[in-house]
């Protein structure tokens, strides 16, 4: 016979948000070992995405996952975190 535990699964889970300190543990640093294919965008466009409908502005790039979803990503953070990759398609 399995008891009915005391607590709700809801009272573990483990909640992040921005701006919140870090978690003590060992971090790695890593790197994403995969190409994204990226596309400048000159228009105001929206994606579907499993986080709801995301909406990238003119030149914002847009980016297409590895299981063929699209999400957008502001030039801003696209100019700190990426590099075009002249060999690669």
């Amino acid at each position: 016979m399995n008891a009915e535990p005391s607590v709700s699964e809801e009272e573990f889970l483990l909640r992040f948000k921005k701006g919140q300190e870090s978690p003590k543990g060992d971090w790695k640093m890593c790197r994403k070992k995969t190409i994204v294919p990226l596309l400048k965008m000159e228009h105001p466009f929206e994606c579907e995405s499993r986080e709801g409908t995301l909406r990238g502005e003119p030149g914002d790039w847009l980016a297409q996952d590895g299981h063929g979803g699209f999400y957008p990503i502001s030039e801003e953070f696209w100019s700190n975190n990426y590099e075009i990759v002249e060999d690669e398609k």
